[in-house]
């Protein structure tokens, strides 16, 4: 009775009471993807198969799962590039081609796939252009994109029916669902999942992954 009477008095003491259990439940679920990141470590990071630009031996590495089509993909880009310009001495990069948008998505996504076989500078041009532009992605658009990169068309299409590419695709697709991408884009970095072009959280976790880099660079001397 007077925890009900106290209630009554305070009703604000409920709404701090929700605010802490969506707090909980966010921490537990980024718990879980974390998690589920380790366990995947090896599909996630050392695909062969998946775009990828730095050095190897990068101490930060940038997973995106992206889709030509998502909106959000074409804002995070910015972040991507400028992240690139500034730090890229010390990350890597590492494209997911995740196409959860419809046939126009996975047509791009073959594409770009079958793009990355011609060399990663195409592969960056092609990329660009698409992750940058909007509206449908007509097949014919798609082929310019590829043309205006210096892709040969013809081999691209050619290797956009090849079963593994389409293969590689169903297996970031299980991937994703692992560890819950359950949206486009959703970043990792250094092992922290971020979802959405979520800014704030991108720059926060990418500058304590430098700071961490600085730390070691000045423990050793260098």
């Amino acid at each position: 009775e007077l925890v009900g009477d106290y209630i009554l008095e305070n009703p604000e003491i409920i709404e701090e009471a929700l605010i802490e259990l969506q707090r909980r439940a966010r921490q537990r679920e980024t718990a879980a993807m974390v998690s589920a990141i380790q366990s995947n470590g090896d599909l996630i990071y050392n695909d062969e198969r998946d775009p990828s630009f730095g050095e190897d031996d990068a101490p930060i590495v940038i997973v995106e799962f992206m889709d030509y089509k998502c909106g959000y993909c074409r804002i995070a880009s910015e972040w991507v590039n400028e992240a690139r310009e500034a730090y890229g001495e010390h990350i890597r990069f590492v494209f997911k081609e995740y196409p959860i948008l419809g046939a126009e998505s996975r047509e791009a996504a073959r594409a770009a796939l079958a793009v990355l076989r011609q060399g990663d500078d195409v592969y960056w041009r092609f990329h660009t252009a698409m992750i940058q532009s909007s509206g449908p992605l007509p097949a014919g658009r798609i082929e310019n994109f590829a043309r205006l990169a210096g892709a040969d068309v013809d081999e691209m299409q050619e290797d956009m029916d090849d079963p593994e590419i389409q293969a590689h695709i169903e297996q970031v697709y299980a991937l994703g669902r692992a560890i819950g991408a359950d949206g486009t884009p959703f970043f990792i970095i250094n092992g922290q999942p971020i979802s959405g072009a979520n800014r704030d959280a991108l720059d926060q976790t990418l500058a304590n992954a430098l700071a961490r880099v600085y730390e070691a660079q000045a423990g050793s001397g260098e």
